[in-house]
């Protein structure tokens, strides 16, 4: 292997907005589960909460994704690195979706 290992600029872009969109998900989870107001809210939007908060998830991760893009800094971190904080944020959601149902 010559040189660095590297992500093109839309993998680094995606997989840093995947990182974010994860966690943005657990905390809308724990938002609309903690005031009634804002889960009937999303409710009437779709239809249904989670449906709005699936949607909200993906226009976010895009919008999100695109953006990295666009600034393009997302590629200059080290792919490991980039792994690392996604596998992160999807334990640290997992850990807290888990906590948040099972204790609350």
């Amino acid at each position: 292997m010559i040189g660095d290992p590297k992500l093109g600029r839309a993998s680094a872009s995606f997989a840093l907005a995947a990182a974010v969109t994860v966690l943005f998900n657990t905390v809308l989870a724990w938002a609309k589960d903690a005031y009634h107001p804002l889960n009937e809210f999303m409710g009437s939007i779709a239809g249904h909460n989670w449906t709005t908060q699936g949607l909200t998830d993906i226009i976010l991760f895009f919008a999100l994704g695109l953006a990295f893009m666009k600034i393009g800094w997302a590629e200059k971190i080290a792919p490991q690195r980039l792994i690392f904080l996604l596998a992160a944020s999807v334990a640290v959601a997992a850990i807290g979706l888990f906590a948040w149902y099972a204790l609350f």
